[in-house]
Protein backbone atom coordinates (compact mmCIF):
# COMPACT_ATOMS: atom_id res chain seq x y z
CA UNK A 1 0.00 0.00 0.00
CA UNK A 2 1.05 3.55 -0.64
CA UNK A 3 0.57 6.06 2.17
CA UNK A 4 -0.88 9.33 0.98
CA UNK A 5 -2.16 12.37 2.85
CA UNK A 6 -5.94 12.61 3.03
CA UNK A 7 -5.89 15.79 0.92
CA UNK A 8 -3.95 14.04 -1.86
CA UNK A 9 -6.40 11.14 -1.92
CA UNK A 10 -9.37 13.49 -2.13
CA UNK A 11 -7.72 15.69 -4.77
CA UNK A 12 -7.01 12.63 -6.91
CA UNK A 13 -10.55 11.27 -6.37
CA UNK A 14 -12.19 14.58 -7.30
CA UNK A 15 -10.02 14.97 -10.39
CA UNK A 16 -10.75 11.42 -11.57
CA UNK A 17 -14.46 11.85 -10.84
CA UNK A 18 -14.62 15.01 -12.93
CA UNK A 19 -12.72 13.55 -15.86
CA UNK A 20 -14.51 10.20 -15.96
CA UNK A 21 -18.03 11.49 -15.40
CA UNK A 22 -17.56 14.02 -18.21
CA UNK A 23 -15.96 11.42 -20.50
CA UNK A 24 -18.68 8.90 -19.73
CA UNK A 25 -21.44 11.40 -20.38
CA UNK A 26 -19.83 12.29 -23.73
CA UNK A 27 -20.24 8.64 -24.73
CA UNK A 28 -23.86 8.48 -23.61
CA UNK A 29 -25.37 11.62 -25.14
CA UNK A 30 -24.88 14.48 -27.54
CA UNK A 31 -22.98 14.89 -30.78
CA UNK A 32 -19.78 13.43 -29.37
CA UNK A 33 -21.60 10.14 -28.72
CA UNK A 34 -21.91 9.67 -32.48
CA UNK A 35 -18.19 10.29 -32.91
CA UNK A 36 -17.47 7.73 -30.18
CA UNK A 37 -19.59 5.18 -32.04
CA UNK A 38 -17.58 5.82 -35.22
CA UNK A 39 -14.26 5.50 -33.36
CA UNK A 40 -15.26 2.29 -31.62
CA UNK A 41 -16.42 0.71 -34.88
CA UNK A 42 -13.16 1.79 -36.53
CA UNK A 43 -11.24 0.03 -33.73
CA UNK A 44 -13.30 -3.13 -34.22
CA UNK A 45 -15.70 -2.82 -31.27
CA UNK A 46 -19.50 -3.07 -31.51
CA UNK A 47 -21.21 0.26 -32.10
CA UNK A 48 -23.12 0.01 -28.82
CA UNK A 49 -19.96 -0.53 -26.77
CA UNK A 50 -19.99 3.20 -26.04
CA UNK A 51 -22.96 2.69 -23.73
CA UNK A 52 -21.17 0.08 -21.64
CA UNK A 53 -17.95 2.08 -21.51
CA UNK A 54 -19.82 5.29 -20.73
CA UNK A 55 -21.78 3.72 -17.89
CA UNK A 56 -18.64 2.21 -16.37
CA UNK A 57 -16.87 5.57 -16.61
CA UNK A 58 -19.71 7.42 -14.91
CA UNK A 59 -20.15 4.80 -12.19
CA UNK A 60 -16.38 4.56 -11.64
CA UNK A 61 -16.07 8.34 -11.55
CA UNK A 62 -18.81 8.69 -8.98
CA UNK A 63 -17.60 5.65 -7.05
CA UNK A 64 -14.17 7.12 -6.31
CA UNK A 65 -15.92 9.85 -4.33
CA UNK A 66 -17.42 7.31 -1.91
CA UNK A 67 -14.68 6.13 0.49
CA UNK A 68 -16.22 2.66 0.91
CA UNK A 69 -16.35 2.11 -2.87
CA UNK A 70 -13.14 3.98 -3.77
CA UNK A 71 -10.85 0.99 -4.31
CA UNK A 72 -13.35 -1.00 -6.36
CA UNK A 73 -14.27 2.03 -8.47
CA UNK A 74 -10.61 2.89 -9.03
CA UNK A 75 -9.96 -0.73 -10.09
CA UNK A 76 -12.76 -0.44 -12.67
CA UNK A 77 -11.17 2.75 -14.01
CA UNK A 78 -7.76 1.06 -14.17
CA UNK A 79 -9.34 -1.73 -16.22
CA UNK A 80 -10.97 0.75 -18.59
CA UNK A 81 -7.71 2.62 -19.06
CA UNK A 82 -5.83 -0.63 -19.65
CA UNK A 83 -8.33 -1.43 -22.41
CA UNK A 84 -7.90 2.04 -23.91
CA UNK A 85 -4.13 1.68 -23.73
CA UNK A 86 -4.20 -1.70 -25.51
CA UNK A 87 -6.56 -0.35 -28.18
CA UNK A 88 -4.27 2.58 -28.97
CA UNK A 89 -1.15 0.39 -29.04
CA UNK A 90 -2.75 -2.17 -31.37
CA UNK A 91 -3.84 0.59 -33.76
CA UNK A 92 -0.52 2.46 -33.59
CA UNK A 93 -2.06 5.62 -32.10
CA UNK A 94 0.91 6.37 -29.90
CA UNK A 95 0.12 10.04 -29.11
CA UNK A 96 -3.21 8.84 -27.68
CA UNK A 97 -1.40 6.72 -25.08
CA UNK A 98 -0.76 9.65 -22.75
CA UNK A 99 -4.30 10.17 -21.35
CA UNK A 100 -4.92 6.49 -20.46
CA UNK A 101 -1.42 6.25 -18.97
CA UNK A 102 -1.93 9.31 -16.77
CA UNK A 103 -5.53 8.57 -15.79
CA UNK A 104 -4.87 4.87 -15.32
CA UNK A 105 -1.82 5.67 -13.22
CA UNK A 106 -3.81 8.02 -10.99
CA UNK A 107 -6.60 5.46 -10.67
CA UNK A 108 -4.02 2.77 -9.78
CA UNK A 109 -2.49 5.10 -7.19
CA UNK A 110 -5.93 5.69 -5.71
CA UNK A 111 -6.65 1.98 -5.74
CA UNK A 112 -3.46 1.24 -3.80
CA UNK A 113 -3.56 4.28 -1.49
CA UNK A 114 -3.82 4.15 2.25
CA UNK A 115 -4.42 7.30 4.19
CA UNK A 116 -1.38 8.52 6.08
CA UNK A 117 -1.52 8.72 9.83
CA UNK A 118 -2.88 11.85 11.35
CA UNK A 119 -0.34 13.86 13.22
CA UNK A 120 -1.78 15.10 16.48
CA UNK A 121 -0.20 17.53 18.87
CA UNK A 122 0.61 16.19 22.29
Amino acid sequence: MIRLPRAAVWACAIFLALVFVLAGMSKLQGASATRWTERLVQWGYPANARYLIGVFEVIGGLGVLVPRWRRAAAAVLVGLMFGALCTHVVHGEFPRLIPPLVLGGLAFLLCRARLGRRVTGE
